[in-house]
């Protein structure tokens, strides 16, 4: 073979190995990343909730509060709520997160008078829940614990006909234990419903705190879905003069950004 073979003979084994090179590198480099198996959550969250139990603040009397939904809505000074949730391996992390202020006022008795009530809330939730086998296509269930911290601020305004007023104001902050479930099950690969409930206080803090929430919900894209239901929260806890024994409860709605 000639010198001029030899080089020709080179060119021609470069040029052939050059795009299997390139292929190999474009696999090594410019391949997706490895899916994980985590799956994140992070929603907006919306709760048209109504107000029913007995309220005390600072020795005066537990006071009936019967707060509508649309009464809330209506005396409502402003609220925001969100959520986090990230699954994986067989492991569910949650927390969401609420602030509220409302405030209402009613004539009561035969003759006139009026009790003015405002409160103002903050509650947060932190939850590790770990899935059941429960053999079920297409449902995850998991058991949870964590805890809830609540806070409350709230006044009460008596002003009766025929005596002087009074005014009460009180704040109280606590953290309950929480043991439940969440489950989650997917109707198609559009419907899905998303249901918890849990059981905390034990004394501990509260007596004892109820949660439950139940949704339909609906993926529009591979990121975005929205949901719709039902969520309640009883909580019976007194300390140092206030007292707190009410039900949260209305409709519930969220929308969730997945990825």
């Amino acid at each position: 073979m000639t010198g001029k073979s030899r080089y020709l003979g080179l060119a021609l084994a470069l040029a052939t190995a050059t795009p299997v090179a390139a292929a190999d590198a474009s696999d090594v480099y410019g391949a997706p990343p490895i899916d994980n198996g985590w799956k994140y959550q992070v929603a907006l969250d919306g709760w048209f909730t109504a107000l029913d139990g007995s309220i005390g603040v600072r020795g005066l009397p537990a006071a009936d509060v019967n707060v509508s939904a649309l009464d809330a809505l209506e005396h409502l000074e402003g609220a925001f709520a969100g959520s986090f949730q990230a699954t994986g391996d067989s492991w569910l992390l949650y927390s969401d997160f609420m602030w509220s202020k409302i405030s209402a006022d009613a004539d009561v008795g035969p003759f006139g008078g009026n009790v003015g009530f405002e409160q103002e809330q903050i509650l947060f939730a932190a939850l590790v829940g770990y899935e059941l086998p429960v053999n079920v296509q297409n449902m995850q269930l998991y058991a949870t614990g964590g805890l809830r911290y609540q806070h409350y601020k709230v006044d009460i305004a008596i002003d009766p006909v025929f005596f002087p007023g009074t005014n009460r104001s009180g704040s109280q902050s606590w953290v309950d234990p929480i043991v439940g479930m969440a489950l989650h099950y997917d109707i198609n690969d559009r419907w899905f419903v998303d249901v918890m409930a849990d059981v905390g206080g034990f004394g501990i803090a509260s007596d004892i705190t109820l949660q439950g929430t139940a949704t339909v919900g609906y993926n529009w894209t591979d990121t975005i879905s929205s949901s719709f239901g039902y969520r309640a929260l009883y909580t019976d806890y007194s300390d140092d003069g206030f007292r707190y024994d009410a039900t949260q409860h209305g409709l519930f709605t969220r929308l969730s950004f997945h990825f």
